[in-house]
């Protein structure tokens, strides 16, 4: 009887330890189609390759990065600073590395905005980088990653939609002449869109946390059974 009770505490524990492991971060995946056509920030740290701890090159990139989505593809864009030290900064491709886009540069502020495509934000992204100091004579190569943190994700815009050349200076004249009446209808047009933008990004919290909350109530349900179990056991 003893035994018995013995194992029943001991798959009692073990079902608590299963409800913590599934509840205590729910939302720490992250992939391109989880988020709606737009542009995010998130923040991140860059960690040596081998451990969990900062590495230098962490005061080189600028914080939060920012995230563009657009047809379910996502595009990451950084800031680096002493962009004269950093000479070459290389990213995961085709099984090996490829040098990222570099989007702008600033020569007097020593920084470039740099962008690549990314996948999976859940994971740490292994990095090559080549540092050049002249003035001490300094010279070499690192592999460093870049750990995400995806709680921190937030929206700041929307991706607007390609507009050809061609057809860009007609748009514009027909737009001179039109009366007020079709000017505040292309205003409410333009609302009406970012509202249902808003509520694309908004839906899938809403539609994650009625699942939660379902899970929620099913464990604690076969909680309450196990523990009456258990005492009923006992008694016995």
């Amino acid at each position: 009887m003893m035994v018995k009770a013995f194992n029943q505490r001991v798959f009692l524990l073990l079902f608590i330890v299963c409800l913590v492991a599934v509840f205590i971060n729910p939302n720490t995946s992250q992939a391109a189609t989880d988020l709606a056509d737009g542009t995010y920030t998130i923040n991140y740290t860059v960690l040596h390759a081998d451990n969990d701890s900062a590495s230098m090159a962490n005061d080189y990139w600028e914080k939060p990065a920012k995230i563009i989505v657009k047809d379910g593809t996502m595009q990451m864009q950084m800031t680096i600073n002493h962009s004269s030290w950093v000479t070459e900064f290389k990213v995961p491709a085709g099984g090996g590395y490829r040098d990222v886009d570099v989007i702008s540069t600033d020569s007097g502020a020593d920084k470039r905005v740099v962008q690549f495509p990314i996948e999976d934000l859940s994971k740490p992204l292994a990095s090559k980088i080549h540092v050049t100091v002249k003035d001490i004579d300094y010279d070499h190569d690192y592999t460093i990653r870049f750990s995400f943190d995806t709680n921190s994700i937030k929206p700041v815009g929307t991706v607007k939609p390609a507009t050809n050349n061609s057809s860009e200076a007609p748009v514009k004249n027909n737009v001179a002449k039109e009366s007020n009446e079709s000017t505040k209808t292309t205003a409410s047009t333009e609302n009406e869109t970012k509202t249902e933008t808003a509520n694309t990004i908004e839906n899938p919290e809403t539609g994650d946390t009625a699942m939660i909350s379902l899970f929620i109530f099913i464990f604690a349900l076969s909680g309450a059974y196990l523990v009456w179990k258990l005492k009923a056991t006992s008694f016995r």
